[in-house]
Order: structure tokens, then C-alpha cells, then sequence
């Protein structure tokens, strides 16, 4: 996200390391862990935007970090020289129901990790409106792309049926398409606040997209728990995304889903 930025960025991770390559001369990285009690925002009180996008490891617990951290770092920054607050979170804070749902729904999810989402939005909308910071919420959905393939979401993790169905609807997005919203969002009048989903437009049903992914992998249809009589529609959530094609003005690179083999491990 960092090196699709044309201007000056400070990149900021909990190690202070870049992962991808050669760090782009145009970035700058600081290894910052906004879990810290002791955090020091330093340069970033000097920072003109702020793109928040956490990422647990596996053992952090996330409240304390999507949560208490967000709250931590943007209470030692304040108002700071701030002139947009970006958070990218995810379509988990939406509700699992079986409709389709735009920005407008305001019903609280039942999950842990959706309520987490929620009270995180929560703490960014709280500090831009008290510091009078424009602010976008980027909701994501199921992000793939280069090292991270369809085929990689969708594996089957165990033998036997897959649970249910498998009629759910998919909400992905990919890589190029997630770098274009944050941009469109930095780059936003300050008069645009408020919640924009990310997704394709694609919701093929997660059991077609396991018959697709098994068949370009040369592997036996992947069987369900329950049968499919003809004629079943999808039924689950269905996220919609026109908020951020006529609101945000994105462009889908990959509007479809875009299906390629998983590369072979390395011997």
C-alpha cells in the first residue's frame, strides 16, 4: 500500500522491517507497536493523513489491539496536523444475515470478531469528530492476490464434507482494487465521511468457487454436509459495493474473481 503512493509515506510496523523487496525511496519505515503502554507516535503527530490497517499475529488478542491500541496510538497523536483518518477494517462488522447489506445498516454483528470491528470504528469516528478530522472507514472484504490466491482462502483444510451447503455468498477483493479505495479515500474531499464497503462484484457461492478452484487444480470436487436441490439461490450475506464505485468513484481492475493456480512449493 505504501509503495503505490506517489508521495512522501512513513510506513509503519510493529518491527520497523519491510517485507516486500527493496524499501521504495519515496518510504520510510519505523517500527512503532501501538500495544506498547510506553507508545510514542513521534513523526506521525507530523503526518498529514493516517491510514490505520492492523494486522494481529496469531497470538495478540484483538481487542487489545484493534481496540485499546487504535485508541492509544490517536490519543498520543490527537489532532496532530491531521487532514484525513483512514481505517481499513473489514465487512466482518456487518451482521450475517441473509440480504444484502450497503452502508446503511446500522444492525450490530453477533460475532466476536465483528463486534471487535465495530467498537474499533467506534474509536476512529470518536477522535476524528472530537478533533474535527475528516474520516473514511473502509470496510474490506476477503482480500487475495499475489501470494495470496483464491485457491488459498478456499482449500479444504480436512477430509469429509464441508459444512452446510455451501450457498453463502462470497465477498472478496483484490489486492489492486483494496491499494485503488485507499487511495480514492486519501484523495477524497474533506466534505466525504463516513463507511465504505470494498468488494467485487462477483458472489459466487463458496461451493461453486471450490468446484472451480478443484477443477483448475486437477482435484476431485470438493463434497457438503447438505445436498442442493436444483434451483437453490445463495442465501447469506450479500456486501454491495456501490458506495465505493459512485461515492469513492473506484474502478474495479478485477471486478470478477480471478482464479489462477497456487504455485508450486519451493523443494
Amino acid at each position: 500500500m505504501a509503495a503505490a503512493w506517489s508521495g512522501p509515506v512513513l510506513a509503519v510496523t510493529r518491527s520497523g522491517r519491510w517485507r516486500e523487496g527493496p524499501v521504495p525511496p519515496h518510504v520510510e519505515v519505523l517500527g512503532l507497536d501501538i500495544g506498547d503502554d510506553a507508545l510514542d507516535p513521534g513523526p506521525l503527530r507530523t503526518a498529514s493523513a493516517l491510514v490505520l490497517c492492523v494486522a494481529p499475529g496469531r497470538t495478540q488478542d484483538r481487542r487489545a489491539l484493534y481496540v485499546d491500541g487504535t485508541r492509544r496510538l490517536l490519543h498520543r497523536i490527537g489532532a496532530g496536523r491531521l487532514e484525513r483518518l483512514v481505517w481499513v477494517g473489514s465487512t466482518s462488522a456487518l451482521p450475517d444475515r441473509d440480504a444484502w447489506l450497503d452502508e446503511r445498516c446500522s444492525i450490530e454483528p453477533s460475532t466476536e470478531r465483528g463486534i471487535v470491528q465495530r467498537q474499533a470504528e467506534h474509536v476512529i469516528v470518536e477522535h476524528a469528530q472530537q478533533h474535527g478530522i475528516p474520516w473514511l472507514v473502509l470496510r474490506l472484504g476477503g482480500l487475495y492476490g499475489p501470494g495470496r490466491g483464491v485457491g488459498r482462502i478456499y482449500r479444504r483444510r480436512h477430509d469429509g464434507p464441508l459444512p452446510g451447503d455451501g450457498m453463502a455468498p462470497t465477498n472478496l477483493i483484490h489486492r489492486d482494487d483494496a491499494v485503488a479505495a485507499v487511495r480514492a479515500a486519501l484523495q477524497a474531499p474533506p466534505t466525504q465521511q463516513g463507511v465504505v464497503h470494498v468488494v467485487d462484484d462477483d458472489h459466487t457461492p463458496r461451493r461453486s468457487m471450490y468446484a472451480k478452484i478443484a477443477a483448475l487444480e486437477g482435484r476431485a470436487p470438493v463434497p457438503w454436509a447438505d445436498p442442493v436441490p436444483p434451483g437453490t439461490a445463495p442465501h447469506g450475506k450479500r456486501v454491495s459495493n456501490r458506495r465505493l464505485k459512485h461515492w469513492l468513484g473506484v474502478r474495479l481492475q478485477v471486478p470478477l474473481h480471478r482464479l489462477e493456480p497456487e504455485p508450486e512449493p519451493l523443494p
